[in-house]
């Protein structure tokens, strides 16, 4: 997957986050924010409330098949967002914002950054899968035009976003 460029976006406390591709050296980064969440927040992405279970995971990111872009503050990575490719044009989407950070518009800064690759990539599909406690994530995916329905568990909602182009 070739390289993209980054953006800095402001956030709703006056400082600047900088959104980007994940690169190999992230890694202890990566890491250290992921020991920044709480177990709901890896919860809510990951379903598993397992540290060392996300941690073990840490091959996932430079799997050829992905697009992490992490957003950087002072230094840290405080949230990732993922683009995972499928066949027929289309990726499954998840996001993340360790919880320091949650409240700022980091989320919101993720996500249409992630959107707006993903239609430069020429997909055409954006599909995901959210635990019900994740209200704010379905809200703010809803907000931009993301379809949902919930499995007839009640465990998952599914959305999806269908590109223009």
């Amino acid at each position: 997957m070739p390289g993209f460029p980054g953006r800095a976006i402001p956030l709703r406390d006056g400082r600047t986050v900088f959104l980007r591709e994940i690169r190999p050296e992230d890694l202890p980064a990566w890491e250290k924010m992921i020991l920044a969440c709480s177990p709901e927040t890896l919860w809510r992405r990951f379903e598993c409330r397992s540290t060392q279970t996300v941690l073990a995971r840490k091959d996932d990111l430079f799997d050829e098949s992905s697009v992490v872009i992490v957003a950087e503050l002072e230094g840290r990575l405080v949230g990732e967002a993922r683009l995972c490719l499928l066949p027929g044009r289309a990726a499954e989407f998840c996001v993340l914002v360790a919880d320091p950070w949650q409240g700022l518009g980091l989320g919101s800064a993720l996500i249409d950054f992630a959107l707006e690759l993903a239609k430069s990539l020429g997909l055409q599909k954006i599909l995901t899968e959210i635990v019900p406690e994740n209200a704010r994530i379905v809200d703010l995916l809803r907000r931009r035009g993301f379809q949902f329905s919930v499995e007839e568990d009640g465990l998952t909602h599914r959305g999806e976003l269908t590109l223009p182009g």
